[in-house]
């Protein structure tokens, strides 16, 4: 066998060696789902942060792929650097050496800043998606005062993190995870301020997330104004879990930190809903939001959406 069917060889084996067990966890995870089928026969309500929850499964797999790689990078050095050892000369093996060593390194860095990007990423959306979940529990006890809540709404080309829909009207509300400071400020680094116009945080202003909250809420209105066929109005509502918030002028977009939601909302009259329209909303709302497939056995084809 020739040095550079060798070097191949090599690295089909240590591959081969590393799938293996891969190749046998899934082999039996499809003879155990050929003696079961799932119990659920209907699509199931979208959770908060479905989107972002689902973006953090892709973005891990991708970090296991890259870091996958790493080990195998020294053999692939390797395994070209054998390959072409029929290179005469010490002038040129020392070359060779040099642009192997040189590939070598300049792979693991790129993976290496690959899985560090990845990373980063990842702690942005984990901080979101643990926000949309905070904000989420404490929507929830609204549905013992009979209102529906509604998470992960999906737009066109975007989603509405929570709907609220009761008699007192509906809102659309936008969750924003943002980091404290440590500054040793107490109470300081924890408040953020709203002069009207922006989001003084402590330490820079924004003030995205209140015309993003504005621009949902109207497309919201919009789409159900269409679906139900009445005139909707939907009030935007803007969330901060984790801050103290100070509200130094009014504005069109209600700001809270989603602490006593029912206190909250109890206080809020939007706009006056009978029961009927509530229900009519509500329905709208849940053919929308009921579209995500149990993962148990991944026994997608026997699903309906029908109830």
């Amino acid at each position: 066998m020739s040095t550079f069917g060798l070097s191949f060889f090599l690295i089909g084996t240590y591959l081969s060696l590393m799938l293996l067990p891969i190749g046998a966890i899934q082999l039996w995870r499809k003879r155990l789902e050929s003696k079961r089928r799932s119990p659920l026969n209907q699509m199931l309500l979208r959770g908060p942060g479905e989107s972002l929850r689902t973006e953090l499964d892709d973005m891990r797999l991708d970090v296991l792929m890259y870091a996958v790689m790493l080990p195998v990078i020294p053999l692939l050095v390797y395994a070209l650097h054998i390959s072409q050892s029929y290179l005469g000369g010490s002038s040129e093996s020392i070359l060779r050496i040099s642009v192997d060593v040189l590939f070598g390194l300049g792979a693991i860095i790129f993976f290496s800043f690959k899985i560090i990007t990845l990373f980063k990423r990842i702690n942005k959306f984990r901080l979101g998606y643990e926000g949309e979940v905070a904000i989420a529990q404490e929507l929830n006890q609204l549905m013992r005062l009979g209102a529906y809540v509604f998470h992960d709404v999906p737009a066109d080309g975007f989603n509405i993190d929570h709907v609220i829909v009761w008699p007192k009207g509906v809102f659309a509300v936008e969750t924003k995870g943002r980091m404290k400071p440590k500054r040793n400020g107490g109470a300081e680094d924890a408040k953020v301020v709203f002069d009207g116009q922006r989001l003084q945080f402590p330490g820079w202003s924004e003030s995205a997330p209140l015309d993003q909250a504005s621009r949902q809420a109207k497309w919201l209105a919009q789409w159900l104004s269409s679906a139900v066929g009445d005139k909707v109005e939907v009030k935007p509502v803007l969330a901060l879990p984790g801050w103290f918030v100070e509200l130094k002028a009014r504005s069109d977009v209600v700001i809270i930190n989603g602490r006593n939601a029912s206190g909250t909302f109890g206080k809020l009259f939007h706009t006056a809903l009978s029961e009927e329209m509530v229900k009519r909303i509500a329905h709208q709302l849940e053919q929308r939001c009921r579209d995500v497939a149990p993962r148990h056995f991944h026994k997608r084809a026997k699903i309906s959406s029908n109830t």
